[in-house]
């Protein structure tokens, strides 16, 4: 098994039609906000780092032993994303997304 420093492993992302529906929805109203170069840079480097490594990515929240999943959640300005990780099979699943709101 590779390491976390060891960029040769590369892990399968899975996004479902619901959440790639929903990411355009949220690009789509950051692009309204004023804030649509934010939110697709964030976009862009969590899809990198749970490509590449997505333990050391956010916070682990709980693991489903049955399944073999570490499920987790990050921020990457302006952006929450909660995902699944199964380490074996270099998998991901991202589960949900969100847009922090804006404070004034």
């Amino acid at each position: 098994m590779a390491g976390p420093n060891n960029h040769a492993r590369r892990y399968t992302v899975h996004v479902s039609g619901v959440i790639a529906a929903k990411l355009r929805q949220i690009l789509r109203r950051a692009k309204r906000e004023g804030r649509g170069d934010r939110v697709l840079t964030a976009i862009t480097q969590v899809q990198d780092r749970l490509k590449r490594d997505p333990q050391h990515l956010g916070e682990p929240l709980y693991r489903l032993s049955a399944l073999r999943l570490d499920v987790r959640t990050s921020i990457i300005r302006p952006l929450v994303v909660d995902f699944a990780v199964q380490e074996e099979n270099a998998l991901v699943f991202i589960k949900g997304v969100r847009l922090l709101t804006e404070l004034a």
